[in-house]
């Protein structure tokens, strides 16, 4: 398969998280809970709460992307600070809740794409195509640091506050 036809594949799956979930922002909080095994001692959960974005929060990100040199890119920094109302749990001590983000959706989605459309593992488990996977992976990577994110940042503009 060419990467033409990946990036295509990719660029509807973001598409269809884009129209599907709504853009909200993490806040940072601390909530208080008694402590699971020492009497009258408080613990903290710090994994925070989302809150819909506003149009002047989502723009001040835009404006922000670029400035976290931990990322690859500009628009893989935009799709890890957009959340969603959703979270999963960590079973870490003190950040129960992981909010999910565009990227963790995408990724997921092209995995269940991939998995389902390539042969890539038997029902043991045991890997039959390992370079194909190798390289569709890579495609993935590869969209993550190519892809500018103007058209995204319009298409959400659009949808969500226009």
């Amino acid at each position: 398969m060419e990467t033409q036809a990946v990036n295509l594949v990719i660029a509807r799956l973001l598409g269809k998280i884009i129209e599907q979930y709504p853009p909200h922002q993490w806040i940072k909080t601390e909530e208080a809970f008694p402590h699971p095994y020492q009497f009258n001692k408080v613990s903290y959960d710090y994994s925070g709460e989302v809150e819909p974005m506003t149009l002047e929060t989502f723009q001040d990100l835009v404006n922000k992307i670029g400035n976290n040199h931990w990322y690859s890119s500009k628009f893989e920094e935009l799709l890890h600070n957009i959340y969603i109302n959703q979270w999963v749990p960590t079973f870490t001590s003190n950040f129960g809740k992981h909010w999910q983000c565009y990227h963790d959706l995408l990724f997921d989605a092209y995995n269940d794409w991939k998995y389902t459309h390539f042969e890539l593992y038997d029902e043991d488990g045991n890997e039959l195509d390992e370079e194909l996977e190798n390289n569709l992976n890579e495609c993935f990577e590869d969209f993550m640091h190519q892809t500018s994110p103007e058209l995204y940042v319009k298409k959400m503009i659009k949808l969500w506050w226009r």
